[in-house]
């Protein structure tokens, strides 16, 4: 799935504008898996249709940048500011999707899911197909501080 290119359509702009997302979306429901991985035109990860996706390789916390064009949610925020606090080595880069299935761990954000982890992407299980401890870490963390963060 596509998403449309940041100089059409700024993705740090929150409009009411989410056709593309909805198509991807149907496109993945279509396909029987939770959520669609969005590539931008270079064919590198963005995020999800209506999420931020993080993933762990090699004991470092990745994710999208917002160069790739994404939507820098508070959520993201949230949780590069605790992997920040926890000391976790962190990367926003370009990545291609080939980075996921070579994760030990994979997550995605948004503040309705906030942390939910990821068991296979294309069907390939990521590490072991269970939450990982840096995800179950930063989760754990991101509700102890909901107060925090919320106030």
């Amino acid at each position: 799935m596509h998403r449309n290119l940041a100089t059409a359509l700024s993705p740090q702009i929150k409009s009411l504008n989410f056709l593309n997302n909805i198509l991807a979306k149907q496109e993945a429901t279509k396909a029987g898996v939770f959520d669609g991985i969005m590539l931008n035109a270079e064919g590198r990860l963005t995020e999800c249709t209506t999420s931020n996706i993080f993933f762990i390789q090699h004991g470092t916390l990745c994710t999208p940048s917002v160069a790739c064009g994404i939507l820098d949610g508070i959520t993201r925020d949230v949780v590069l500011t605790l992997a920040k606090e926890r000391g976790l080595k962190m990367e926003e880069s370009a990545y291609t999707p080939e980075a996921l299935r070579q994760a030990d761990e994979c997550f995605l954000t948004n503040t309705t899911m906030e942390i939910m982890p990821v068991r296979d992407v294309d069907q390939h299980l990521v590490g072991s197909g269970k939450p990982g401890p840096v995800t179950l870490a930063l989760h754990e963390q991101f509700r102890a501080n909901l107060e925090r963060f919320l106030a």
